[in-house]
């Protein structure tokens, strides 16, 4: 075998936005009224030309309105939608938030905030195992969710092999998972957090304290201290986890029944082990499932990021910060139609509405993924919704379905860009057909930072590493960057439960 075969580079792609075709380049919903439009001329004859024109002026206004086109990729109706929800929540005093014992909170609590405020954190400690383990429940959607920290290595050291390796067992994880009749989502967080300066030092010197020896020559003493100032110039924490979301409502396919958070939790220790040992081969290094308290820190200093340092600080002397589920949320929080306020702090979210087009190595998120010295945080969560068998075999046909009907149409000339598509269903199915699953997946990057005025530095900074070995398409949260920063968190938060539009409809529009 030749060297350049050893060494051949993989490409990943085949990434398609799901849509429904309709008939003339119109969409499958402008269709449909079309048809319904052209039945309702026709039964109405009777009745004149004044109600049959009458009927097609608002028939066709329809069509129009569902068709205008907004910006990045929305439709305009979408926008004025989102508007109209955010001045409705505004008029209410919906988008204010205070919580404490000022408050009107009849806990007097300091609880998540927004689609997080109902949740619970529920202890569990599975047979066999000697530490606690933490499972966010929330019974508005009956779901819990488990979070696994992973400590990875990087690729820096590893060769071309292990990564492949690698990338492989993340794609076993995400087929298994949609044999899971009771797991809904998968969520993957990178978190790059600006270093306070404190984090290298406070653990030297808890280091030297738990190690109770005193007679250190001073020249080892200098000479580490030295190290220390040296190394702590502006490095970036970085944090990683993957959050599995699952379901206790009856599933009649799997012939599963409704279940209390408590059964839902002895369901998921059972599927923990092999869970655990799939992400360790895929991420190369260590993982762990957190336990309560580790959750609690991790939510606190996302909503609080100036206590950053003092947790930092109490984990490291081993006495903890002896905070509560109640007590994770920040003291105050305000909506605006760019940004969402919290604690003092300013988060902005974006999403990915266009998937890259083109193919790309395993690298390709990196420059997203990488810490940059504007921001307080920066997380960057992918979003993943596994399929059953059975629908990812039901998804390919109708993906294959709706590119030949684009690409068949009588009367139209085929267009390259219909023909590609139709290519990648024909791939898609091929592939479900050798064993490949199908899997939906979002992406949401939400940056804070101490002043609002950096958000059109930390927008171009985004863009540009977004494009950066993967081009991916990114638009803003406007008017639910407090939902975009919950979804941001990759603690459980489903989006489908809780968008405006299903998904049929918006495929349609």
């Amino acid at each position: 075998m030749s060297d350049h075969a050893q060494h051949r580079i993989r490409m990943y792609g085949n990434i398609t936005s799901p849509r429904k075709e309709g008939v003339l380049g119109l969409s499958a919903l402008a269709t449909i009224i079309g048809v319904i439009l052209a039945v309702l001329v026709f039964i109405t004859m009777p009745l004149g030309i004044w109600v049959q024109t009458a009927i097609v002026v608002l028939g066709v206004g329809v069509m129009i309105a569902i068709s205008l086109n907004g910006r990045q990729g929305r439709k305009k109706f979408e926008e004025l939608l989102a508007k109209h929800h955010f001045k409705k929540a505004e008029k209410t005093g919906s988008t204010t938030y205070a919580a404490g014992p000022t408050s009107q909170l009849p806990s007097g609590d300091f609880p998540p905030v927004g689609i997080l405020a109902r949740t619970e954190l529920v202890g569990t400690t599975p047979a066999g195992a000697n530490t606690e383990r933490a499972m966010i429940w929330n019974p508005a959607n009956r779901t819990g969710t488990v979070i696994f920290s992973v400590q990875s290595p990087g690729m820096g050291l590893l060769d071309q092999g292990s990564i492949d390796l690698m990338v492989d067992q993340w794609g076993i994880f995400q087929r298994e998972a949609g044999v899971s009749s009771s797991l809904v989502q998968v969520a993957a967080t990178t978190q790059a957090t600006r270093d306070p300066g404190n984090r290298l030092p406070d653990a030297v010197r808890v280091t030297r304290e738990q190690s109770q020896v005193h007679d250190i020559p001073e020249f080892a003493r200098e000479a580490m201290d030295e190290i220390v100032h040296d190394l702590n110039q502006g490095v970036p924490k970085i944090d990683q986890w993957v959050a599995a979301t699952f379901t206790a409502r009856p599933n009649r396919d799997a012939g599963t029944g409704p279940r209390t958070k408590e059964d839902l939790a002895e369901d998921i220790s059972t599927l923990l082990p092999g869970m655990l040992a799939q992400l360790k081969v895929a991420s190369g290094g260590t993982v762990s499932v957190l336990g309560m308290e580790d959750v609690v820190d991790q939510v606190h200093t996302a909503y609080n990021p100036a206590v950053a340092p003092a947790v930092e600080t109490a984990r490291l002397a081993g006495e903890g910060t002896g905070l509560t589920w109640g007590e994770v949320g920040p003291t105050n929080a305000k909506l605006t139609p760019g940004w969402w306020e919290h604690a003092g702090y300013f988060s902005k979210s974006w999403q990915m509405y266009q998937p890259p087009a083109a193919n790309f190595r395993e690298t390709g998120l990196a420059g997203l993924l990488s810490a940059h010295g504007v921001f307080e945080q920066k997380r960057v969560t992918l979003l993943f919704r596994p399929m059953s068998p059975g629908m990812s075999q039901k998804a390919v046909q109708d993906q294959v379905t709706n590119a030949r009907f684009g690409n068949n149409q009588k009367g139209q000339k085929s267009s390259q860009i219909k023909r590609v598509a139709l290519e990648k269903a024909e791939y898609s199915e091929r592939e479900q057909a050798e064993g490949a699953a199908m899997v939906r997946f979002g992406l949401v990057v939400t940056a804070t930072v101490d002043d609002p005025a950096k958000f059109p530095r930390v927008e171009a900074i985004l863009r540009d590493q977004a494009v950066s070995g993967i081009q991916l398409r990114l638009r803003d949260c406007e008017y639910s960057d407090d939902a975009a920063f919950a979804f941001g968190l990759g603690i459980g938060s489903v989006p489908k439960d809780f968008t405006r539009l299903s998904n049929t409809l918006r495929e349609s529009v």
